[in-house]
Formats: C-alpha cells, structure tokens, sequence
C-alpha cells in the first residue's frame, strides 16, 4: 500500500492505493482502497536542529531515558515546528499514540512535507512498526518509513529507535 496525490478541481487529495496483479491484461492496476484525506504543502520555517528544539545536553541519556513512543512524539513535534504548522487550524492528537489524529474540520487530512506525506496512516505505521530480525532490512524498513511520514530523522537519533527495537 502507498498514499497517492491526485489534483481535483485544484486541490490535491491523498489516497491509499494497493497495486493488484490482473491475469486477464498480465499486468498490475493500481486499486484505491481508501481516502487519506486532503493534501496541505507547507514550506519550511524554522530549521532548528532537534537536539537545540527539544533542549537535549546529553544525546545518550535521552535515547535511554525516553521510549521509543515519547521519541517519536518529540520528532513529529519538532517537524510541526519547523514547517510552522499552526496546531489551532489543524487538531493534531498526539496523546493516544495508538490512535494519531491530523484533522481540520473534523476531517483527516495530510501534511506534505521533507518529500513525504504525513497523516494518520504514515504514522500508525512509523508508530507499529516492528522488527523482524534482519538488521539490514528492518533498518531500511524503519528509515522508509519515516520517510514516508515526512520525519527526517536524525541519525543518532535513527541509531538509539533502532538500538531499542532490536532489544525489545
């Protein structure tokens, strides 16, 4: 599954879309599956850098000291800031982690941003992911995976998620 974009009437809208192989053709057709929501491009504001936004004086301490859940809050926190979006136009609910929200009006919608698109699917699955064992691949797995929810994570901080998934 992947989010695609499509412009309607000049405004772009997200959807989630699987690929399905037709024996009939022998070849693959995109099916859409599912409304991601309507697509907001926001320009960035304030590159701060993540350990001075979230006033870190010791990396390792905090990479042991926060689960990986406060983490990744603290990360989506970070790219809210820095592309300036403005959390009373858009209900952002971070609080149940299992249950994210991006929302305007009452309804889902999705922040383009870093070249990836994040909205309450990319973000479940950032939030769910699980290792599998193979180092190499779930390190790949996980760094897509933030790509695909916008988060252009910090390499240290990529390092310390990963160190505690392959630990838990």
């Amino acid at each position: 599954m992947f989010l695609r974009i499509k412009k309607i009437k000049g405004k772009e809208y997200a959807y989630i879309v699987k690929n399905e192989w037709k024996t009939t053709s022998k070849g693959s057709r995109q099916k859409v599956i599912g409304y991601a929501g309507r697509v907001y491009r926001f320009d960035l504001k304030n590159n701060a850098d993540f350990l001075q936004f979230m006033k870190i004086d010791n990396l390792e301490d905090y990479t042991c000291e926060y689960n990986i859940n406060m983490i990744l809050t603290d990360l989506i926190e970070w790219e809210l800031f820095k592309y300036d979006i403005n959390k009373q136009e858009f209900s952002i609910d971070l609080n149940e982690l299992n249950n994210i929200k991006i929302q305007k009006k009452n309804r889902n919608v999705v922040f383009l941003i870093n070249d990836g698109l994040m909205c309450n699917l990319t973000l479940k699955n950032l939030l769910e992911f699980k290792a599998e064992g193979d180092e190499e691949t779930d390190g790949y797995k996980l760094a897509k995976a933030f790509v695909e929810a916008g988060i252009k994570v910090p390499q240290e901080i990529f390092v310390g998620i990963f160190g505690k998934l392959n630990t838990s």
